[in-house]
């Protein structure tokens, strides 16, 4: 059914229309600029137990630094000892995501990155290298770093 209105009743609408549209807009922008996670989304950010030095940080002895960066990134430092004087040498930013830090870095054939992921668990680091294409890049020959595992440094602890 049709009906007629007089011009304050259409005015007031359009007021409310326009007020109503500058509402989805702001929350729309207030949406996208959040820093918390929408459902469904994964955590942007890992619990600051993850942080810290696993292994030991003296000449000789296998370790990992996980250090917060200003902006958002997670740099990883490792140093990883082997036979014959072989070591795995490492230190560059990565980005937490879902429950590990992802570090994307060049591999030794350019159309095949090096993917590292490091995952956190009962004070324990545990290294993945995808396709091992990061070892041979930043690791001697007898170096690896898939599977590597640490426990997490405790000044206190032997």
């Amino acid at each position: 059914m049709f009906r007629f209105v007089d011009g304050e009743t259409v005015t007031a609408m359009l007021n409310h229309a326009r007020a109503a549209g500058r509402a989805a807009i702001f929350c729309g922008v207030a949406a996208a600029l959040s820093p918390a996670p929408l459902a469904g989304q994964a955590h942007t950010r890992p619990d600051q137990s993850v942080f810290g030095v696993y292994g030991r940080l003296t000449a000789g002895q296998d370790s990992i630094r996980v250090a917060e960066r200003a902006n958002g990134k997670i740099n990883v430092a490792l140093k990883l000892y082997y036979s014959m004087g072989h070591t795995c040498q490492l230190n560059t930013d990565g980005e937490w995501r879902e429950n590990h830090v992802a570090i994307v870095a060049d591999g030794l054939d350019p159309n095949r990155q090096c993917k590292l992921s490091l995952f956190f668990e009962n004070d324990r680091v545990l290294v993945r290298d995808e396709g091992l294409q990061c070892a041979p890049v930043y690791c001697g020959t007898r170096g690896k770093l898939d599977n590597v595992g640490l426990p997490k440094f405790r000044p206190n602890r032997q």
